[in-house]
C-alpha cells in the first residue's frame, strides 16, 4: 500500500514538474494564481525570480503581468525542491528578505541626502544671488527712500517666497518617502504571509515524503531479512539431508 502510495508520489511530483515547466513557458505560476494585486513597490525589491533568459519568449506580455508572474515563480521555485529542510528554505527566505530591506533602507537614504544636498544648494545660489543685488543696490547713487524701501521689502518677499517653496518641496518629498516606506512594508508583509502559508503546506509535504522513505527502506531492509532467512533455513534444510550414496560402475 505504501509503495502504491510512493509511486503514486512520483507521478504527481512528476506531473507537477510538468506543469510548472509549462507554466513558466506561458509566464503563470500554478501557485497562488488567483492573486491578481500587481506591486506597488519598485521593481528592484519585488521578491522575484530572474528569468531575463526568458525575455523573448515573454516579450508581447506587458511589464506588469511578468513582474506578477515573475513574483509567483520566485515562491514556485522556494517551495519546489523537497530535499531542503523546511528550516533551510525558510532561512533562504529571510536572507532575501533582509538583503532588499537594506537595499530599500539604503536607497531611501541615499535619496533623502540627494534631495538635502539639492535644497542647501539651491538655498547658497538664492542666498549668493540676493547678496550681490544687495551690494549692487547699495552702490547706486541719489536713490530715493521710497526705492530703498521698495527694493528691501521685494528682496523680503522673494525670501519667503523661496523659503515658502522650499518647505513645500520638503513636505512632498517627505510624504513620498512614506508612502515609499508604507507600500514597501505592507508588500513585504503580504509576501511573508504568502510564504507562511506555502511553506506550512511545504512542511507538510516534506515530513511525509520522509516518512515514506523511512517506510520503504525500512520495508526494504525487512524483506532482505526475509530473504537472508528463507535462504538460510533452505541452506540447512539442504544440509540436514542425509547424503545420497554415490553407485559405482
Amino acid at each position: 500500500m505504501r509503495v502504491s502510495r510512493a509511486m503514486g508520489n512520483g507521478l504527481s511530483g512528476f506531473l507537477g514538474t510538468l506543469v510548472l515547466q509549462i507554466a513558466v513557458l506561458l509566464s503563470v505560476s500554478p501557485v497562488m494564481a488567483q492573486s491578481k494585486s500587481p506591486s506597488v513597490v519598485d521593481d528592484k525589491y519585488s521578491l522575484k525570480a530572474d528569468r531575463e533568459a526568458m525575455d523573448k519568449l515573454r516579450e508581447n506580455i506587458p511589464t506588469e503581468k511578468k513582474s506578477e508572474n515573475d513574483e509567483k515563480a520566485f515562491m514556485d521555485q522556494m517551495m519546489s525542491d523537497l530535499s531542503k529542510n523546511p528550516s533551510e528554505v525558510r532561512n533562504r527566505f529571510s536572507s532575501i528578505v533582509n538583503k532588499k530591506r537594506n537595499d530599500f533602507s539604503k536607497d531611501m537614504t541615499k535619496q533623502r541626502e540627494t534631495f538635502t544636498k539639492k535644497q542647501t544648494e539651491e538655498r547658497n545660489e538664492f542666498t549668493k544671488s540676493q547678496r550681490e543685488r544687495r551690494e549692487s543696490f547699495a552702490k547706486q547713487k541719489g536713490l530715493k527712500p521710497a526705492e530703498r524701501t521698495e527694493f528691501y521689502a521685494k528682496m523680503e518677499d522673494e525670501r519667503k517666497e523661496f523659503y515658502s517653496a522650499q518647505k513645500e518641496k520638503r513636505d512632498a518629498f517627505e510624504d513620498e518617502t512614506k508612502t515609499k516606506r508604507k507600500d514597501f512594508d505592507d508588500y513585504m508583509r503580504a509576501k511573508n504571509d504568502e510564504f507562511n502559508q506555502l511553506h506550512r503546506q511545504y512542511t507538510q509535504r516534506y515530513q511525509d515524503q520522509k516518512r515514506e522513505k523511512e517506510d520503504l527502506k525500512k520495508k526494504a531492509a525487512e524483506q532482505k531479512k526475509n530473504l537472508e532467512k528463507s535462504t538460510d533455513q533452505e541452506f540447512q534444510y539442504i544440509k540436514e539431508k542425509p547424503a545420497t550414496p554415490l553407485g559405482t560402475e
